[in-house]
């Protein structure tokens, strides 16, 4: 089973500075309990094929950088969750003036097993909108 999830928020930052919330060292500032192990590089600087995980137990995913383009405003990560499912995770900013950015977020998922299977069958296309867009609430609220 494959699914492909797309939604776009609005983050209230310039482009640059929004874009930089998107790695996973940028994640830590917003988003509850993201504490990425980072693999390589140890340092947890976003870079093209850099390897980090997160979650435990079952939920334990592996996340590469398949494409790092800073200057471009464009990443796109593999994340395996073993025995569960993959997804491809590709984030676009785009600037809509000095202080304002789109944020384009695709998740293209497939289905590694039952318990994935499961998983996406769950995952309706409003729920992923609504996660995307709190999101944006998070980002928001950072001091």
């Amino acid at each position: 089973m494959d699914k492909d999830y797309r939604h776009a928020i609005v983050v209230e930052r310039p482009v640059d500075q929004a874009f930089a919330l998107f790695t996973p060292k940028g994640e830590e500032a917003w988003v509850p309990g993201w504490r990425p192990t980072y693999v390589r590089p140890a340092s947890g600087e976003t870079c093209r094929d850099m390897v980090f995980m997160t979650g435990e137990g079952a939920e334990t995913t592996i996340w590469t950088c398949l494409c790092w383009q800073p200057e471009q405003w464009h990443v796109r990560y593999l994340r395996v969750t073993p025995n569960s499912r993959v997804a491809f995770v590709t984030v676009r900013c785009h600037p809509e003036g000095p202080a304002r950015t789109r944020v384009a977020v695709t998740y293209e998922m497939v289905a590694l097993s039952d318990d994935g299977r499961s998983f996406l069958a769950g995952l309706s296309e409003d729920e992923f909108a609504r996660s995307i867009d709190a999101w944006s609430d998070m980002i928001a609220a950072m001091a």
